[in-house]
């Protein structure tokens, strides 16, 4: 079972994540979809931060998420857009309704929150048609790796205010596990008000290197047909490790038949 967002986390989590991101990747994931035509699937879909504008595209996806406080979340978002999205409750290891998806989508580095990601990207190989598409984000956390960030400290992580004036405060300190390659994450959320609120969470987030992953889709079932880097199609580059980047890396991948 991977770690679901829950309380203050799931409440913060969106506002965090659209303070900084432009959307990018709902635009990346719709281009994908509209290439495997079909029913798909997101994977660790959440409150439908990225999953409903694809809805209202018109484009065939449901969602599939662990966290009870993320899914009723995502029911207040729907009903306030007017759309009857299709979500449903399970983990990603292991959910499975006897349905064939034409897509599978895994972004904002869901894989990585996966305690056997082998075990998960076979178990998504399973999920999907013969010939069907996996998309898939994944990052290098380079903050914690080069010691930008030093273990064991508290920093400011993310900060917002939200429409109704709060403020919410996301404060991280973490530990490296290099031989397993594990981050282990603690986090501190606060949001002002009356009363004001905290809630304190772990994580643990599981880096793997861009060789290592495109060996573990080959041996899933999968073959990697483009990767670019930084929400950018066209930053396509042979080896990302010799150029300087954000750490973020995006797959596009097709199922191949099951070896027998």
């Amino acid at each position: 079972m991977y770690q679901p967002y829950l309380s203050l986390e799931a409440e913060l989590h969106d506002a965090f994540w659209e303070a900084e991101d432009d959307g990018s990747e709902v635009a990346l994931m719709a281009a994908f979809l509209k290439s495997h035509p079909g029913p798909a699937l997101e994977i660790g879909s959440g409150s439908g931060r990225l999953m409903f504008p694809l809805v209202q595209m018109g484009l065939d996806v449901e969602g599939l998420e662990l966290s009870r406080d993320m899914l009723e979340l995502g029911n207040v978002r729907a009903r306030d857009l007017g759309i009857q999205p299709v979500v449903h409750e399970g983990d990603m290891a292991v959910w499975d309704d006897g349905r064939k998806f034409s897509a599978l989508l895994a972004p904002a580095f869901t894989l990585q929150l996966a305690s056997d990601p082998e075990a998960t990207l076979r178990h998504w190989h399973a999920l999907l048609e013969s010939h069907g598409g996996l998309y898939l984000t994944v990052f290098m956390p380079y903050a914690e790796l080069l010691g930008d960030l030093p273990e064991n400290k508290w920093y400011e992580d993310h900060r917002v205010t939200l429409p109704d004036g709060r403020e919410g405060l996301l404060e991280t300190r973490h530990q490296l596990d290099r031989r397993r390659q594990l981050v282990e994450r603690e986090h501190r959320y606060s949001l002002t008000g009356n009363p004001p609120q905290n809630y304190h969470s772990r994580q643990t987030i599981r880096w793997i290197e861009h060789p290592e992953l495109l060996s573990l889709l080959a041996d899933c079932g999968f073959r990697v047909d483009r990767f670019f880097v930084d929400f950018d199609p066209d930053r396509v580059v042979a080896d990302p490790e010799v150029i300087d980047f954000d750490g973020i890396l995006t797959y596009h991948a097709t199922r191949l038949a099951a070896k027998v």
